[in-house]
């Protein structure tokens, strides 16, 4: 069953190779109207078999008119569980998500809801 449901939730989120088309998960507005962007670079079903799928993730700034400002080129590393309860795992550190609450909140939720809960056409 976790096969399957692994195989369903890659096959959502097959992500694009070039670093100009990562997906965006998230974005906090700063003062000045300066963003900063957590971005989805890719994902794979998870070696950790209490988790549904690893996923890399890098941070973006910019400045009011998308200019890029930061650039972090560092791969950061989490795992997703999509059942309950519904889990971010960041090295060793789990964070527990309530599926209930709405996006823009916290990031971890909204990487949470990316990842497992795709779009409806």
């Amino acid at each position: 069953m976790r096969a399957r449901f692994a195989a369903i939730i890659f096959s959502c989120l097959m992500l694009p190779a070039s670093a100009s088309e990562h997906q965006i998960f998230y974005t906090a507005n700063l003062e000045g109207r300066t963003t900063i962007n957590m971005n989805l670079v890719s994902s794979d079903v998870a070696r950790d078999g209490d988790f549904d799928v690893d996923v890399v993730i890098t941070v973006m700034k910019k400045d009011a008119f998308g200019t890029s400002l930061y650039v972090d080129r560092s791969r950061h590393l989490a795992s997703v569980r999509c059942g309950s309860p519904a889990t971010i795992k960041i090295r060793k550190t789990d964070y527990i998500v309530d599926p209930a609450v709405s996006a823009g909140i916290d990031w971890k939720h909204d990487l949470w809801m990316f990842v497992c809960r795709p779009p409806m056409s």
